[in-house]
């Protein structure tokens, strides 16, 4: 049996009432992400699988971690991308087990024909689907809100607050799967997922989910002025509120399962002269509870209509409203410490920027050095940073430099030309969502080099494994597929392997390549410039340089800064010449190929 703890109020969307449970336990300061995989292992996950996304990548290695302090037998891997995560947890939970997937909002679209396909289908075990958005977005090509898409496809959606509430709600939802035996799917937001809290532990089976929903304690249903929110949102205001110590003080419905949605909600809602809604990214509650004329919100300008509720944003709208509503004693009184700190600091600006020593910023420059003049379609990943190096002009989704590139060939080729378009991929956005579109463009003969950097890791997720590294997501050995043997598969006729700190083979490589375009009636042509991640290597003794070489031989021309863009090559504007940082240099030396005036003088040809 489940049972769900709420306020005092016996509003919850459960029917709830709450009950005094406080005991010993043994706790844990964890992120989000881990409280969510703590509470799937507690309540008896079989199978896991995932596609790393921030802000979702940390939850398989909880998985991982916790199945192997508890000497279990859960299944956890890495899929090649959201679809397979998906339907390899599907399928599991067709067959009687309790799986989960996770991803993050964006791959969630990846995921989308299975789930919609999927969600009406009966399943004998549990399936917990983990959709981790963005607002903001922080690390993402654009927000999207998962409790939107849930909603409109009717399928349950929770919107922990918390990361002690969201190991408590997926501890739930795998239970209230395996009861009703229906897809459940759960919203974490990064602050939720990446913010740390002491997260009890329990064993397996002995977590009572708290899950709070409805008005908090000590507050009166019933008033001139309400707030409804959802996830991270509430806790915002509700800090908002205290700050604020508005007299009387607004209650602040929480809501945790955001569709269906309660009737308590509804109530709340129609027992209040005027109602903010606060939530993240979308429209969701707000479109739900309808009242339009009672409502601050989106619809109406009062909440802003994207980005992250922060405290200030969500202080302002209450600011706003209460003195509309002429709210009395507004108290709020700002720490202006740090402000004032802060004002004479100086802090250098940096832009995001490559790592020093990345391999990737060597294929951009020679890339941009054989052809300054090409269309330069680009992907997802670390190397999307490539546009600050002039490098990449296009990033629609991960495949996308693919399939774009083959549109660029097609626009031009009908005009009669033939133009250098040189698309760049990573080796996991490769494998995730790049072999239809190239497959596609090698059966049509599109005329595209394509440069796929290879750093034998998912890098900006946090170095996970790809279907070429050989071990699972539980570090044990595994089968491997080269990106080489697939690409020649395909029937590709021009494929290279190279090491990108070797820029100037990369630079004759690359100018091969397009010569081979130009003369054949085949394409693309394929590169792939192969360097492990520097943040995964090991150094090596025999590659590294003085600082001093770059120092001494600079004659001002700027050439390095502006083009290779290290985060460790300063222009001194005093000296009028670079000076190397050497808190951030790793000494691999590729900013000595970068400079125009070093090659010339010592005959080295690009």
């Amino acid at each position: 049996m489940i049972l769900i703890y709420a306020g005092t109020t016996r509003q919850g969307p459960l029917g709830l009432v709450r009950e005094a449970r406080m005991k010993a336990v043994q706790k844990e300061v964890m992120i989000g992400n881990w409280g969510i995989a703590r509470g799937l292992v507690e309540a008896g996950l079989e199978l896991a699988a995932a596609y790393p996304g921030t802000p979702s990548s940390e939850i398989i290695p909880g998985i991982v971690e916790f199945n192997k302090r508890d000497k279990g037998s859960i299944h956890a891997e890495w899929a090649t991308n959201e679809r397979c995560a998906f339907e390899v947890a599907f399928g599991a939970a067709v067959s009687g087990k309790k799986a989960a997937c996770m991803m993050k909002q964006v791959g969630l679209n990846v995921a989308f024909p299975s789930l919609l396909a999927g969600k009406g289908k009966p399943i004998d075990g549990a399936l917990v689907i983990v959709s981790c958005d963005d607002p903001g977005p922080q690390s993402s090509q654009t927000e999207q809100d998962t409790r939107l898409l849930a909603a409109l496809f009717g399928i349950i959606v929770f919107d922990p607050a918390s990361p002690v509430e969201a190991a408590d709600v997926a501890y739930y939802a795998m239970q209230y799967s395996f009861e009703k035996k229906v897809p459940v799917i759960i919203r974490s937001t990064h602050r939720v997922s990446h913010a740390r809290e002491a997260i009890p532990l329990y064993p397996a089976g002995e977590r009572k989910p708290v899950i709070h929903e409805g008005v908090a304690d000590n507050h009166e249903s019933g008033a001139g002025f309400g707030i409804v929110a959802s996830g991270m949102s509430y806790s915002i205001a509700s800090d908002v509120v205290k700050g604020l110590s508005l007299q009387p003080e607004p209650p602040v419905y929480k809501v945790t399962r955001v569709f269906p949605m309660d009737p308590g909600l509804r109530a709340f809602v129609k027992n209040h002269e005027r109602v903010l809604v606060l939530e993240e990214t979308d429209s969701v509650l707000e479109a739900l509870i309808g009242n339009g004329g009672k409502i601050f919100g989106r619809a109406n300008g009062y909440v802003p209509g994207a980005g992250e509720l922060t405290y200030d944003v969500v202080r302002e709208i209450i600011e706003k409203i209460a003195r509309e509503m002429k709210i009395a004693d507004l108290k709020f009184s700002p720490d202006n410490t740090i402000e004032k700190a802060l004002q004479n600091a100086k802090f250098p600006s940096r832009p995001p920027k490559l790592c020093s020593g990345c391999p990737h910023r060597a294929s951009f420059y020679a890339m941009r050095h054989a052809f300054p003049k090409a269309v330069f379609p680009g992907d997802i990943g670390c190397y999307t940073l490539g546009i600050s190096m002039g490098a990449v002009d296009t990033c629609i989704d991960m495949g996308g430099a693919v399939t774009m590139a083959s549109g660029f060939y097609d626009t031009f080729h009908q005009d009669g030309t033939l133009i250098p378009i040189i698309a760049s991929v990573g080796d996991s956005t490769f494998f995730h969502a790049c072999l239809e579109p190239l497959y596609d463009a090698v059966k049509k003969k599109k005329k595209f080099v394509l440069v796929i950097m290879d750093n034998s890791t998912t890098a900006m997720t946090g170095m996970q494994p790809t279907p070429q590294s050989g071990v699972t997501a539980g570090g044990a050995p595994a089968g491997v597929v080269k990106i080489e043997d697939v690409v020649t598969g395909f029937g590709v006729e021009f494929m290279k392997i190279l090491d990108p700190y070797d820029v100037p083979l990369t630079v004759k490589t690359l100018k091969e390549a397009f010569t081979f375009l130009q003369e054949q009636e085949k394409g693309p042509a394929i590169i792939i410039a192969r360097r492990e991640c520097l943040l995964y290597a090991k150094p090596k003794e025999d590659e590294t340089f003085e600082f001093s070489q770059i120092e001494d031989e600079c004659t001002g021309c700027g050439h390095c800064v502006d083009r290779f863009g290290c985060p460790a090559l300063v222009f001194d504007d005093t000296k009028k010449r670079v000076k190397v940082d050497e808190g951030l240099c790793v000494r691999c030396g590729i900013c000595l190929l970068a400079c125009p005036p070093r090659r010339k003088k010592h005959g080295i040809r690009m």
